[in-house]
């Protein structure tokens, strides 16, 4: 019983390490794209925008997943991923105090720059994606 205590308090403090480390890897694209686009932009704001972006379209994708499936509506799931993308763009426009260009602007900037980093971290041998 101890060890499996141990090791399940090992594996959730390794779980959050590892989360923490994500979302400040996934906030530097949204900080840099921010810095372009707003005044407002700094790196504490870029990762409440990240957390508040995902937890917003996690909620909003849900919702629609679940009456999807409970209609048998599979095109409630695409709805669910297009008012998902609008609910962190109202997220990026609330923290950077920005219009809905503006924060539309920061999602594309952010896009784009992760695809850059990703480019050349494969070039240096470094891989962050792995797609199966």
């Amino acid at each position: 019983m101890h060890l499996i205590v141990h090791t399940t308090l090992a594996s959730t403090i390794l779980y959050v390490i590892g989360f923490i480390i994500a979302w400040i890897i996934t906030s530097i694209p949204v900080w840099l794209a921010s810095k372009a686009v707003s005044k407002h932009s700094s790196f504490p704001r870029a990762m409440l925008a990240t957390l508040g972006g995902l937890i917003i379209f996690a909620i909003i994708f849900g919702i629609f997943y679940i009456i999807g499936a409970a209609i048998r509506f599979p095109l409630l799931t695409a709805l669910g991923l297009l008012f998902g993308f609008i609910g962190i763009l109202g997220v990026f426009k609330a923290i950077f105090e920005t219009g809905w260009g503006g924060a539309f602007l920061i999602a594309l900037l952010a896009f784009v720059i992760t695809i850059i980093i990703g480019i050349i971290l494969a070039f240096l041998g470094i891989i962050i994606i792995h797609f199966l």
